[in-house]
């Protein structure tokens, strides 16, 4: 079993490799990572409507209109939804719109917003939560209490989830106040981001009360999911989910937050890929998709109104290695396959718009690694790129060769579009260098196949998606050296092992125990410096090769809802569900919100 569960997953399998960051093509709009923040009024919007609306339905306020956000879908049917998280998988995305975050990170800016939340203090090794009193759960009407942030921690502490490797107990110290402490030589950054890692109140005490939450927490059965947030499931079908704004529902409580949405809610319909969704908002059938992998030249066909904001994703794909194999289990043989590789012509093949490049890996996102390196390709750093004779060279050292290493599979999902390209460019590539590659494409995501043996070099993410805490180098480097999201028993790269270390630089690294004294390291040139040590180990060591990072690819249709024309806003997971519960108000309306409805 796994040591410990990493909460939560955010993403769709067709679009765990998606998104796009650069320059958006052809007619479209790019949305720029600059933002306007702390702005009461913002002016010049995006999208029809407003004050200038003639039949006043969009305009100072615009009431409440009968109009529904038409979303779509690429994850799983409605009928297969769960409601308990710690199931992991089949949570919909109308999550992020029934359950309030206790935070919203915002991503170009590096910060947490406070909403559920609305202070925390650090001091002597506790953090205070003050939270709104404006908070109720739909079917009760009861306010959202400090104890049911408590009771939520204790799920997450019988569930194993990560937060509760940094903090040691949790109270509620006031109605609307909770205390949690934990040793007091742990960053308060590290804690920060352990704690408001895309958490929403989303345990309802009466839908847990009862059950074996203490035994099998991820056991528990949720018929039917409450909210803690403006709005509430009323209805879903194979083919779509149905949440209503929480204002005037037949045994629903008001939320504090319906002011702020001048529309009916959001029906979020499935489509069967990626092409089926792509087709929707072509023909401007849809209003918004929290992510989608678009190609630019599909893109270019793509409805003026439909904006696109290019979301940093922190993750992407990698190549994974079998180190129990007699051949990938040796160093040489990892850098020989990745000096095989020419990844930036990979990245071409899929989408150069919507990928990221690793010059070197360094095992640090893209949004932290020039924060911590100053640079993409830091110094010292191996920046691997197609060499055949350095990679022949390596293999000739542990007495191998192209040729008797026999068949490499690659492995990797075929209904991941953008990660199956990249897989059969790789395998064009090492034919053409000399390897017997193929392809091995599997029906089943990467979960399938990972933790069983039937593979020897596959595709998997090489660190978490849709996770602010990727943001932090200890969590990035965590996840790939401890294998965080696999089968930490069957791990990957080793370093669990009674010796745990692995030579770099002419030096003897502790994987295990860098990690731990990173957790507990508050000076910054100490943190910068065991950063450092890890990032050479992700580099040299090749416990995974790097091969792009992405952008998630987020879209509202502004031909029927008004939104801004930048905001910081739009860096976050995910804006067609944030926005409307931004405390900030649009130019020409009474209620604060950055999304509204302009009418048919």
């Amino acid at each position: 079993m796994k040591e410990w569960y990493e909460g939560p997953i955010h993403m769709s399998p067709e679009e765990k490799e998606s998104g796009g960051y650069g320059a958006v093509v052809s007619r479209r709009q790019f949305v720029s990572l600059a933002g306007t923040t702390g702005a009461v009024t913002l002016a010049g919007c995006s999208g029809g409507g407003g004050a200038d609306d003639e039949d006043g339905d969009g305009g100072g306020g615009g009431g409440q209109q009968d109009v529904w956000f038409r979303g779509t879908q690429t994850d799983f049917q409605a009928s297969e939804y769960q409601w308990n998280p710690l199931v992991g998988w089949f949570i919909p995305h109308d999550q992020f719109g029934m359950w309030a975050p206790w935070t919203q990170y915002q991503i170009g800016a590096d910060e947490f917003v406070p909403h559920l939340v609305q202070e925390w203090e650090h001091g002597d090794g506790e953090v205070t939560l003050t939270l709104s009193e404006e908070f109720t759960w739909g079917e009760s009407g009861d306010p959202v209490t400090a104890e049911d942030l408590v009771f939520q921690l204790e799920v997450d502490r019988a569930a194993n989830v990560a937060v509760w490797e940094f903090i040691d107990d949790v109270e509620a110290t006031g109605d609307y106040e909770l205390t949690i402490s934990y040793p007091s030589e742990t960053s308060e950054d590290i804690v920060n981001y352990a704690l408001f890692d895309n958490n929403l109140a989303d345990r309802p005490p009466a839908n847990w009360e009862g059950t074996n939450w203490e035994e099998d927490p991820a056991g528990v059965e949720v018929a039917e999911p409450d909210s803690s947030g403006p709005v509430h499931l009323t209805d879903h079908t194979d083919q779509y989910s149905q949440t209503e704004v929480r204002s005037g529902l037949d045994g629903v409580a008001d939320h504090a937050l319906a002011e702020q949405y001048n529309w009916t809610g959001y029906r979020v319909e499935y489509r069967d890929g990626n092409q089926a969704a792509h087709t929707s908002y072509i023909e401007n059938e849809a209003d918004g998709q929290h992510s989608l992998f678009v190609p630019p030249n599909v893109l270019d066909q793509f409805p003026d109104s439909v904006r696109e904001f290019s979301i940093p994703g922190g993750f992407g794909m990698g190549l994974w290695f079998d180190q129990d194999h007699d051949i990938w289990g040796q160093r040489a043989a990892r850098q020989a396959l990745m000096w095989s590789i020419n990844r930036e012509a990979v990245i071409a093949n899929v989408s150069d718009s919507s990928k990221i490049h690793h010059p070197a890996q360094t095992g640090l996102t893209a949004g932290s690694v020039e924060n911590w390196f100053d640079s993409m390709n830091p110094d010292a750093f191996t920046a691997y790129t197609r060499d055949d004779d350095r990679a022949d060279e390596l293999l000739s050292q542990i007495g191998e060769s192209k040729d008797s290493i026999g068949t490499v599979p690659i492995t990797f999902p075929a209904g991941w579009s953008d990660w199956a390209t990249a897989c059969q460019a790789i395998v064009d590539q090492l034919t053409d260098a000399g390897w017997d590659a193929e392809a091995d494409s599997r029906e089943s995501g990467p979960g399938g196949y990972a933790n069983s043996d039937d593979w020897v070099v596959c595709a998997d993410q090489h660190t978490l998606g849709g996770a602010p805490r990727m943001a932090h180098p200890y969590f990035s480097l965590d996840y790939i050296l401890r294998n965080r999201f696999r089968d930490t028993e069957s791990h990957f790269t080793g370093y669990l092992s009674e010796d745990p270390t692995v030579e770099v630089d002419g030096e003897e690294v502790d994987v295990m125990a860098s990690l731990n004294e990173l957790v507990r390291t508050g000076d910054s040139d100490q943190q910068a410096e065991i950063v450092r040590r890890l990032a050479r180990v992700v580099n040299e060591d090749v416990p995974v090769g790097v091969i792009m990072e992405k952008y998630e690819q987020s879209f509202v249709n502004t031909d029927r809802f008004e939104i801004p024309e930048e905001s910081d806003h739009f860096q976050t997971f995910w804006p067609m569900w944030w926005l409307p519960k931004v405390d900030e108000t649009l130019d020409g309306y009474d209620t604060p919100g950055l999304m509204k409805a302009t009418g048919e």
